[in-house]
Parts: structure tokens; sequence; C-alpha cells
């Protein structure tokens, strides 16, 4: 149970940090460009620089919320159970 638990509740946060994290870096491209976020590989409007920055950056970007997430489902997970833990057991 605390497998499933604890795959849903990395799945729930690396959803909400991934939405909330992609959100911020358009803006922030947006801000920082005047552009809008590349949406296709195909764009060729967008310069090869800008491209691979884009590139490195948005990996950059999803690789910091994968590993954020991962360690806040644990870190969660601790604190459900110590929250549920039987005071008789400790």
């Amino acid at each position: 149970m605390d497998k499933i638990m604890d795959k849903l509740l990395t799945t729930g946060i690396s959803l909400a940090g991934g939405f909330a994290a992609t959100k911020a870096f358009e803006f922030a491209w947006k801000q920082a460009t005047g552009e809008e976020t590349p949406k296709s590989s195909e764009d060729e409007d967008i310069s090869l620089q800008k491209a691979l920055i884009f590139a490195v950056s948005s990996a950059a970007l999803s690789a910091g919320v994968q590993v954020l997430s991962q360690r806040g489902a644990k870190a969660s997970m601790r604190k459900i159970k110590g929250a549920y833990q039987d005071p008789s057991e400790v």
C-alpha cells in the first residue's frame, strides 16, 4: 500500500510542479526574448542559438522539477507515516 501511495503522491507532485514550472518558464522566456516559447521543432522562425538555449534551459528545468518532486514526495510520505504511526510502536 505504501508503494502505491508513494507513486500516486510522486505523480501528483510531479504534475503540479511540472505545470507550474512550465508556466513560469513560458513567462520568463517571454520577458527575456519578447517572443512566445517555441512550440514545434519544425519552427524555422527561431534562430539556432535561441532554439539551443530553449532546449538546454527547459531540459534543466525539467530535470530539476523531477528531482525536487521525488524528494518532496518522499518527505511527505515520511510525514504521513509518522503522523499515523502507533505511539506504542516507537
